[in-house]
């Protein structure tokens, strides 16, 4: 049996592109190979005070409440795990709910049973939870196996001292939900969606929004408030947090996903942007060309000049753009959760 410690987060619960989501869908189609244990969000940007102090008291019951459940279920844990078992954490190397002590604990009460491990978060952020590579190696010997998003996050966890064959490269998937059946044809004026705040460059996003005022823009904040930053941009709509469906439905309504990014290592805005048979234009950074190519997406410099290239470029051609669509919709047809199941057993 594999058990599938996965967290939920308030942002992503029951999201078809989220990896509790994923864990479940294996757990689906095959109960008898695949078991889940799903750790709680205690806390949530959304919800949490407007005040610092009481916001910093909100995070800390939350990690308490983290660090007890995790010895609620490494006792759970020791009651159903025997030989032939894997454990695996699909939400490894983040600080603010650490997994550390937990995989510790099993390796030291199983020490037959492997431990595998998956880290989606981008180099900067592990730069800046793990500055120590001693520290960051005694994270990485608690496990057997670590599954990466991405090409970029192997690469940088291979130069941080993480032997090669102990790292696995996989992708982030897509699920049939975000199969968008109808494709449609662009009407004269296209329109732009921009999702995710993970690793976004807003700075350079309001300013390649400002440099074309011809163009539509959707932006969808996510739990993030950016209305300070583009209140005098009238050429973008600000979308707040919203639910899956109608974000979905945005993506039909748009042509182009427009993703102005620092870094990306696997991301769910990317592959739902390919599946929904949106045309790219994205970031040439990180992992991103693990997902894209120029089939389906232009890819860009980080600078003005650069973005407002493709994005002209695209205003003026509907039937490249719709060509890009579709060829967008078809690359999402490897990113599925069976063809994930293949690279990770």
């Amino acid at each position: 049996m594999v058990y599938l410690i996965c967290q939920d987060w308030a942002n992503t619960s029951n999201n078809h592109a989220g990896i509790k989501y994923l864990c479940e869908k294996l757990h689906e189609c095959n109960p008898h190979k695949y078991e889940i244990r799903t750790i709680p969000f205690f806390t949530s940007a959304r919800t949490r005070s407007k005040v610092r102090f009481v916001a910093a008291i909100q995070v800390k019951f939350a990690q308490f409440k983290h660090k007890r459940f995790l010895r609620s279920l490494l006792v759970q844990m020791q009651t159903v795990l025997r030989t032939g078992d894997v454990v695996f954490l699909t939400e490894y190397m983040e600080k603010f709910f650490p997994m550390r002590h937990f995989a510790e604990q099993i390796q030291k009460k199983f020490p037959t049973i492997p431990i595998w491990a998956m880290v989606h978060l981008v180099p900067s952020k592990l730069n800046a939870s793990f500055p120590s590579d001693l520290e960051f190696l005694s994270w990485m010997k608690c496990v057997n196996k670590i599954y990466t998003l991405g090409s970029s996050l192997t690469d940088y966890l291979i130069k941080r001292g993480v032997p090669f064959d102990k790292i696995v490269t996989t992708f982030h998937y897509v699920d049939d939900y975000y199969k968008n059946l109808n494709i449609r044809y662009p009407e004269k004026r296209v329109k732009v969606i921009v999702m995710g705040n993970q690793v976004r460059n807003v700075k350079l996003l309001k300013a390649i929004i400002v440099a074309n005022p011809n163009t539509d823009f959707t932006l969808c904040q996510g739990s993030m408030d950016l209305t300070n930053i583009f209140h005098d941009t009238s050429n973008v709509r600000l979308i707040p947090f919203v639910s899956e469906p109608k974000l979905r439905q945005y993506m039909i309504e748009s042509d182009i996903s427009l993703n102005v990014m620092d870094d990306t290592i696997g991301s769910n805005v990317i592959v739902t942007s390919l599946a929904m048979g949106l045309a790219l234009i994205c970031s040439d950074v990180g992992s991103i060309r693990d997902y894209c190519d120029e089939s389906n997406t232009i890819f860009c410099e980080n600078s003005v000049d650069s973005f407002c290239e493709a994005i002209r470029s695209l205003s003026c051609n509907r039937r490249l753009v719709f060509d890009m669509k579709c060829a967008a919709h078809k690359r999402a047809d490897y990113l599925t959760i069976s063809n994930f199941e293949k690279t990770i057993v």
